[in-house]
C-alpha cells in the first residue's frame, strides 16, 4: 500500500506539471524549456522546502521523500538515488528554477535511475579532470530486457557534432570477444575442435624452434590461442600493422610469412601472456576455414554476415566504409587536439569499430547465452556461451598470473575484491570497457576518443556496474575487510627476503626494494619521485600508508610476485631473477639511447613512439617503450644466443644503429 501511495503521488505531481502555469509563476529558460519555480511548486504539493546557502542546496520533504538539488553540481538525488539533469539549475531573483523536463526525471524514479545518474554525472566529470572530448555508454539487464544508452561530449569538437548511441568508436582488443566468437560458430558447425592444433587447420603456420628448446608451435591448441596459453610472441609490430589514411590489407594477408621470423615466448600451456597473436591467428583460421582467399576481406566478411548481420549490429564494422564516417568519433590526443585515424590491421585482435546502440545489442546476446531476441537471431548455442566465459585456470602449468583469461573473455578484480568478466581495448586514442556481472544479468558498455581517457574507461565502467548491482538486488558480492589486521614488527631477516630488484606494470625505471627500519624501501615506484616505505602488518601483506595501498609478496613457482589490495586482486610486478641477468659485454653500451620508429611508407605507423635502450646500477639492461597511448612498458634484455637477445636486434646500418624491436625498425637518435 505504501510503495502504491508513493507512486500514485509521482503520478499526480507529474500530472501538475501540465498545469503548472496555472499554479504557479514559471519562466522561459534560454532553449525555450519552461522553467519551475520549486518552491512554488512544491509547497503548493504539500511538501516542506528549505535553502542551504552556505551549500548551495535546496532540501525537499515530501511525505518519506526526500529531494535534494545540488545546484552547482546540477543534479538532483531522490531518496540517495542521483538524477543528472538535462539543463542548468537556475536561480534568478532569490528563486529556483528548474526545467520541466529535470523535474519530471526527479519525480519518476526510473529503472535503474541511480546507475544512469552515476553514468551521467562521473562521465562529466571525467571529461572534464582528464581532458576527454567523448565519452559512450551502455547499460543493460538481460533478465528485464533493460537498455540505457547516453553520449555525452563531442564526436568532432570543432565541428560541434555530439556523441549519440550511433556514434563509433575503435573499440580494440574487444575485438577479440567478437573473434572468440566466431571461432565457437566452427567449433559449433564442426569445421574445428577446440583442443586440436591450430596446424592442423594452418599448415603454413610456422615460427621458429624457441631458442631455450621450450615450446613446440606445433602442439598450439585453439583452445590455447584463446585463453592466451599459446606461449607465441605476444605481438609483431612491424611496418604495416598500423596505418594512417587507409588500411593495410596486406599486413594481414601475409600475417603467417611475417610471424615465421619469430620465435616462441615460452613452452605451449605454461604460462598466461596476452597474446594479440593469438587472435590474429585465429582470425585467419575462421578465414581460411569458411574459404576465403584475402584473410583481410574474407574475416570481415565473415563477422558481417555471421555476426553482426543476424543480430542488428548495422554499423558495427571491421572496415570503416563510407556509410560509416559520418557516424565515426573522430580521434583526439585530448579534448581539443585532434589527431589522425589510425587503423589497426590485426582486425581479429583489435579492428573493430562498434557503437553503444550496437555492443547493448552484443552484451544483450551474450547474457542471453547466445540469442538477443528470441531464437531466429541466436547466434551460439547455450553450451559455447557458458565455455567463453569459463576461467581457463588449469589450462597452464604455471600459476603466475597476470591475466586470468576464459575463451576470448577476462577475469578481473579491482582493488576493493570486486570481480567481474567482459573485456577492455585500448589503440591509441580509442579506449573501451565492456563489462558483466553474470549473476545480476547486467552489462555496461564505455568508450572514449582520446589518449587522455586510457585511465578512465575501466574505473567508470566499474564504478555504474557496481551502482546497477547494488539498485538491482540492494546488495554486491564483495569480500569483507578484516578488522583484526594490525601493524607488527619484523626483524631485518625477515624483510630481507623481500629485498631486490623489481619491475613494476606501467613503470617507467626498475624499482630497488633495500630493508628500512621495519619497513620495505621502495625506490622508483611508479608515480612517486621520493623513496617509499612500506609498513608490515599482521597478515602478511604491507602498507603503503599515503595511499592506504596493500601490498602483497608471493613466492609462486620459485617468482616473487607482487600484487596489490586488500584481497590480493592486482598485479603490479615480479622480482628479476638475478640469474637470468645479461651479462653485459662492452660493445653493447654503444646502443644506450633513445630511439625513434622508422617506417616503410608515410602512411605506416608504429604504435610505439619511442624506446630508450637503458642499463641501470644493477647491470640490468632493458628498454622503456613509450607507445603512443602513453602506457609505459618494460621490456628486459633476455640474451638467447651469443649476441642475439629475444625480441630486440641491435643491427649496424652504415652510420646509422639500428634496434628493431618486435618488428618495428628504429634508430638511435
Amino acid at each position: 500500500m505504501q510503495k502504491m501511495l508513493k507512486q500514485s503521488i509521482a503520478v499526480l505531481l507529474i500530472l501538475a506539471l501540465s498545469l503548472a502555469c496555472t499554479l504557479t509563476m514559471y519562466a522561459e529558460d534560454d532553449d525555450g524549456s519552461e522553467l519551475i519555480p520549486v518552491r512554488a511548486f512544491f509547497e503548493e504539493a504539500g511538501a516542506s522546502v528549505e535553502w542551504n546557502n552556505e551549500d548551495r542546496i535546496v532540501s525537499i520533504t515530501l511525505g518519506e521523500d526526500v529531494f535534494l538539488l545540488l545546484v552547482d553540481l546540477n543534479i538532483g538525488i531522490r531518496n540517495g538515488t542521483v538524477i543528472a539533469f538535462q539543463h542548468d539549475i537556475v536561480i534568478s531573483q532569490g528563486r529556483t528554477y528548474i526545467s520541466a523536463a529535470d523535474l519530471q526525471s526527479l519525480l519518476t524514479e526510473d529503472y535503474l535511475g541511480g546507475a544512469i545518474g552515476v553514468a551521467t554525472v562521473a562521465a562529466g566529470q571525467f571529461m572534464d579532470m582528464f581532458s576527454i572530448p567523448g565519452i559512450t555508454v551502455a547499460i543493460v539487464d538481460a533478465e528485464e530486457g533493460f537498455t540505457w544508452t547516453g553520449g555525452f561530449g563531442f564526436a568532432d569538437v570543432d565541428g560541434g557534432v555530439p556523441i549519440d548511441e550511433y556514434t563509433l568508436f575503435g573499440l580494440a582488443s574487444i575485438s577479440k570477444t567478437f573473434t572468440a566468437t566466431a571461432v565457437m560458430q566452427l567449433i559449433e558447425a564442426g569445421i574445428i575442435e577446440l583442443d586440436e592444433p591450430i596446424v592442423t587447420y594452418l599448415p603454413d603456420f610456422s615460427v621458429p624452434t624457441d631458442p631455450t628448446e621450450e615450446g613446440d608451435y606445433r602442439n598450439i591448441t585453439v583452445r590455447m590461442l584463446l585463453a592466451h596459453a599459446s606461449g607465441i610472441w605476444p605481438d609483431i609490430m612491424t611496418s604495416g600493422s598500423s596505418t594512417t589514411g587507409k588500411p593495410n590489407p596486406d599486413f594481414l594477408n601475409n600475417y603467417l610469412e611475417i610471424m615465421s621470423d619469430f620465435p616462441m615466448m615460452a613452452q605451449e600451456a605454461s604460462a598466461f601472456t596476452y597474446a594479440n597473436n593469438g587472435f590474429t591467428l585465429l582470425g585467419i583460421l575462421v578465414a581460411e576455414m569458411m574459404g576465403y582467399d584475402d584473410y583481410f576481406n574474407g574475416y570481415a566478411s565473415y563477422m558481417r554476415e555471421n555476426v553482426f548481420d543476424p543480430l542488428g549490429m548495422d554499423l558495427t564494422t571491421f572496415i570503416l566504409e563510407d556509410r560509416n564516417m559520418p557516424h565515426l568519433a573522430q580521434s583526439y590526443a585530448d579534448a581539443t587536439t585532434l589527431e589522425e585515424v589510425i587503423y589497426f590491421n590485426a582486425l581479429p585482435a583489435g579492428g573493430i569499430y562498434s557503437n553503444a546502440h550496437d555492443m547493448s545489442i552484443f552484451m544483450h546476446t551474450l547474457l542471453n547465452e547466445g540469442a538477443y531476441d528470441g531464437e531466429e537471431s541466436r547466434i551460439l548455442a547455450s553450451e559455447s556461451v557458458t565455455q567463453m566465459f569459463e576461467l581457463q585456470d588449469t589450462l597452464v602449468t604455471s600459476k603466475v598470473s597476470i591475466i586470468n583469461p576464459a575463451l576470448g573473455i577476462l577475469h578481473s578484480k579491482g582493488l576493493d575484491g570486486f570481480s567481474y568478466v567482459g573485456h577492455g581495448g585500448n589503440v591509441i586514442h580509442y579506449h573501451s570497457s565492456m563489462i558483466f556481472d553474470l549473476e545480476s544479468g547486467l552489462g555496461v558498455f564505455v568508450s572514449v576518443n582520446s589518449i587522455t581517457g586510457i585511465e578512465v574507461v575501466e574505473a567508470l565502467s566499474v564504478l555504474i556496474l557496481q551502482t546497477a548491482i547494488r539498485e538491482k538486488t540492494g546488495t554486491i558480492n564483495m569480500p569483507e575487510s578484516d578488522s583484526t589486521v594490525v601493524p607488527v614488527e619484523l626483524t631485518a631477516e625477515e624483510l630481507e627476503e623481500f629485498e631486490g630488484v623489481y619491475f613494476f606494470v606501467g613503470s617507467d625505471s626498475l624499482a630497488n626494494l633495500t630493508v628500512g627500519e621495519n619497513a620495505l624501501i621502495i625506490e622508483n615506484l611508479t608515480g612517486s619521485p621520493e623513496p617509499v616505505s612500506l609498513m608490515p602488518l599482521s597478515d602478511g601483506s604491507f602498507l603503503y600508508p599515503e595511499t592506504g595501498v596493500r601490498f602483497w609478496f608471493e613466492e609462486i613457482d620459485d617468482e616473487m610476485v607482487l600484487t596489490l589490495g586488500e584481497f590480493k586482486s592486482v598485479f603490479a610486478g615480479m622480482r628479476i631473477d638475478q640469474d637470468a641477468i645479461v651479462e653485459i659485454p662492452e660493445d653493447l653500451y654503444r646502443w644506450l639511447g633513445t630511439y625513434h620508429p622508422v617506417m616503410d611508407e608515410e602512411w605506416h605507423v608504429s604504435i610505439i613512439g619511442s624506446a630508450e635502450f637503458l642499463i641501470d646500477e644493477n647491470d640490468i639492461a632493458y628498454v622503456l617503450l613509450h607507445p603512443l597511448h602513453n602506457a609505459t612498458s618494460i621490456s628486459l634484455l633476455v640474451e638467447i644466443d651469443d649476441g642475439e637477445y629475444l625480441g630486440i636486434n641491435f643491427i649496424e646500418d652504415g652510420d646509422d644503429l639500428v634496434m628493431d624491436l618486435s618488428g618495428v625498425r628504429m634508430v638511435k637518435d
